[in-house]
């Protein structure tokens, strides 16, 4: 009987033991993961600040030690050509091996290689898979561009309300982009019954987030009344946040309303600068539309008023469109 209860309580105590260096293996695993972790978020840090090698010396043997946020960082430093010379091939590698860990981030970042084709042949059914496998795991970046693919019917039958599910998603996380999108399927009523109120919130919130494309199209909402009283004020100040960002579409509008008055006092010489500002960057029948408008704005001013609005064009634009008043 006693034999029993000593061989019971010598298996009893070697179990002990046995999960004893179990919670000690695991322990030191965690603090492993910490200090790696750590690692690159320093990594991370040192890269936005500027210091690429030490980013480099960092992420290496991390990511050849197979930690996959170390592959993915390392993957965008060849991608972005920071630190190293810039190697699409190296960075799908890199992307890949994080990727088939079950990385969103390199998901995402695999799936626009295969959309673009850097790096390895273009292939959208690849793009569509790994946009697929981040957008799951709830990364918004991957979210819109799941959504696009479905809008666009991108390696994918279109579905309007696959896309809608896709960008609600991503907005409600506060992705700019998805709000865009989702002002813009319920201003088109592309998915959905055709809603302008619904499509002015969601360029609204957009458009807060400095989003430019939703500043601009904000600012023609003001500007025709679409789903809000009509403001000219309101739309002058959107098109000239857009503007601000180097908007050719929002550069051409602020011309317009001060050429006609509308939100600002009339102003020939600011018509005229606005204009040249935008021309560079409007294509198709928008260029030729400004081209022809500027052209016979002209004809009417003075060579002392087109002189200044070139100067002012050019300080305007020295100032990454800052200081052009």
């Amino acid at each position: 009987m006693r034999s029993g209860v000593v061989a019971l309580a010598v298996v009893l105590a070697l179990g002990l033991a046995s999960c004893g260096n179990d919670e000690a293996k695991l322990a030191k695993q965690a603090e492993k993961t910490k200090q790696d972790e750590a690692a690159v978020e320093q990594a991370v840090a040192a890269s936005k600040g500027g210091d690429f090698q030490a980013a480099l010396t960092l992420l290496r043997p991390l990511a050849e030690a197979g930690y996959k946020s170390a592959e993915n960082n390392l993957g965008r430093l060849y991608f972005d050509g920071t630190g190293v010379p810039e190697n699409d091939e190296e960075a799908v590698k890199w992307f890949r091996l994080a990727a088939d860990k079950g990385s969103a981030e390199a998901q995402y970042n695999l799936a626009t290689a295969y959309e673009n084709g850097n790096g390895v042949m273009q292939d959208i059914e690849q793009a569509l898979k790994w946009y697929r496998l981040a957008a799951q795991q709830g990364l918004p970046q991957a979210e819109v561009n799941l959504g696009r693919m479905y809008d666009e019917g991108l390696g994918v039958a279109q579905n309007p309300l696959a896309a809608l599910r896709w960008f609600s998603a991503a907005a409600a996380k506060g992705d700019p982009q998805a709000q865009f999108n989702l002002g813009s399927m319920y201003g088109t009523g592309r998915g959905v019954p055709k809603n302008d109120a619904e499509a002015l919130k969601w360029y609204s919130l957009a458009a807060g987030k400095g989003f430019a494309e939703a500043q601009y199209t904000l600012g023609s909402f003001y500007e025709d009344g679409t789903g809000v009283m009509q403001n000219y004020a309101e739309a002058m100040r959107w098109y000239r946040l857009a503007a601000a960002q180097g908007h050719p579409g929002a550069q051409n509008n602020v011309g317009r309303l001060y050429a006609d008055g509308l939100g600002v006092p009339k102003d020939n010489v600011k018509t005229l600068m606005w204009f040249n500002l935008a021309l560079p960057g409007l294509r198709g029948e928008d260029a030729s539309n400004a081209l022809t408008f500027r052209d016979e704005f002209a004809s009417g001013m003075t060579r002392q008023q087109i002189a200044q609005a070139d100067a002012l064009a050019m300080r305007c634009r020295d100032s990454g469109f800052m200081n052009c008043d």
